[in-house]
């Protein structure tokens, strides 16, 4: 696997995130989404089958996350594409430190009648954490609220899966089969990663007609986490309901 992990989640340069996801995304102290991608290979000698995803060809998945401008600040490359994205995040460093408490400050703000934290956004492919936040599942049986955090969520989620769309989209490499060994495209992934967000930081034109809506179809290829009922698991769900009820009662 490899991992590369970018700065501009600490610091003053966190609270420029947070705030860009409040007033631009509409979702308060967020501090970036969570998704997976799947980058097109050729099978490998070894252990090939791994490597087949749910859409029938042969991958590479790239977990990231990315900021309120649509850059990443952390990557997680190498598992094969076979591997569903919450067993890729449960391996991840990220959730080690999201779940020894190490990954982001105490910062809380108050949301209708709770103390929010800072959080992460991810899809219903993912485990729900006091720290990572993730939709209602049975579109049929949600309340007003559930629904109300739903489109929230999504709307602000979008950042990954156009960041994702926008990276495909400047280096096409990564939308067709990568000819070279999996170490070596680790390596060229990395390398498109780094230069997206150059190319972001720099507000590089991006031309609206190389999008790919790849990375939206992946979706309907996940499988729903059911979340346990231990302690720290009816905390999270606690406090997803009351910032549901906050925004379905405009508090926020």
């Amino acid at each position: 696997m490899a991992t590369f992990i970018n700065s501009v989640v600490f610091g003053d340069a966190l609270k420029d995130v947070i705030r860009g996801y409040e007033e631009r995304w509409g979702f308060p102290n967020c501090v970036g989404s969570i998704d997976g991608s799947h980058i097109p290979i050729i099978a490998p000698n070894f252990s090939h089958g791994d490597y087949l995803n749910r859409k029938g060809f042969y991958s590479l998945i790239l977990q990231g996350v990315c900021d309120h401008n649509q850059m990443f600040t952390n990557i997680n490359i190498g598992w094969p594409g076979r591997v569903h994205d919450a067993r890729v995040f449960v391996n991840s460093d990220i959730y080690f430190l999201g779940d020894d408490g190490s990954l982001l400050p105490n910062w809380s703000k108050n949301i209708g009648n709770t103390q929010m934290p800072l959080v992460l956004l991810g899809d219903a492919a993912y485990p729900l954490k006091s720290w990572l936040l993730k939709p209602y599942t049975g579109r049929a049986n949600l309340t007003p609220a559930q629904s109300t955090f739903n489109y929230r969520l999504s709307r602000a989620r979008m950042t990954i899966e156009n960041a994702f769309g926008r990276l495909k989209g400047r280096w096409r490499c990564l939308q067709k089969r990568m000819d070279v060994d999996v170490e070596f495209a680790c390596t060229v992934i990395t390398c498109c990663v780094v230069l997206h967000n150059i190319c972001e930081s720099v507000r590089d034109l991006y031309k609206e007609d190389w999008d790919t809506e790849e990375d939206g179809e992946e979706n309907d290829y996940q499988l729903d986490v059911q979340d346990g009922g231990d302690e720290g698991i009816q905390c999270a769900k606690a406090l997803r309901d009351e910032i549901a009820l906050a925004f379905c009662n405009d508090v926020f």
